[in-house]
């Protein structure tokens, strides 16, 4: 992936490439808006979704179903069956930068992890695009009718068509908080650099079967 100076994991040493996709050097800002960035953490079968359409269901909150699908299903093909350690630190780097930027409302960022790669920042492969409400509604999707308020997941996909990464970054800004739910998260502990990150005000659920 290209680096994206809002990457930098603050407190790494630099050395460490796997959790670094920026310079040394790079100016540190801390969240000014105060913008929530929620992360909800968890292991399957544990109620997530349900959770995260609570969130969802919020008109103030952007919120991304699962989209650590795409690092993995993208890194674990080019990875050997027994994986190493440095193997293991690669998925979480990766992990950790797709996060923070999508914290920060750039989608663009995702284009290095979905196959195919979009084309002028549109795709159809986004993962269960229709569980975020915000990428099924105006203005990410203009061609809803006054009927077409409740959309169901698959409704979605036909109604929608093709998602452009473009007007969906707008629509992240234009929310007050992000909302993210995953379970390809093996620990808490993988999420310090996150979290003491200033330049975000990430708070975490996780939740436990």
């Amino acid at each position: 992936p290209a680096p994206n100076p809002n990457n930098c994991s603050l407190g790494q040493d630099p050395t460490d490439s796997p959790d670094r996709l920026c310079e040394d050097g790079q100016p540190i800002t801390s969240n000014i808006s105060r913008k929530i960035h929620i992360l909800i953490l968890a292991t399957t079968r544990s109620g997530s979704s349900f959770v995260g359409q609570l969130f969802n269901q919020h008109s103030d909150v952007f919120y991304l179903f699962e989209p650590l699908y795409h690092v993995q299903y993208t890194l674990i093909p080019k990875m050997p069956q027994t994986k190493s350690t440095t193997d293991r630190r690669v998925m979480l780097g990766a992990s950790r930068d797709l996060l923070r930027s999508l914290y920060d409302c750039d989608l663009y960022f995702m284009e290095n992890y979905i196959k195919p790669q979009p084309v002028n920042h549109t795709t159809d492969r986004l993962f269960r695009r229709g569980a975020s409400k915000a990428l099924c509604s105006v203005p990410v999707c203009d061609t809803l009718g006054p009927s077409d308020i409740y959309l169901e997941e698959g409704d979605c996909i036909k109604k929608c068509g093709s998602l452009n990464l473009t007007l969906a970054m707008e629509s992240c800004k234009d929310h007050g908080h992000v909302a993210i739910k995953t379970v390809r998260v093996p620990e808490v502990n993988d999420l310090r650099a996150l979290v003491e990150d200033p330049r975000l005000n990430l708070k975490v659920i996780q939740l436990v079967r």
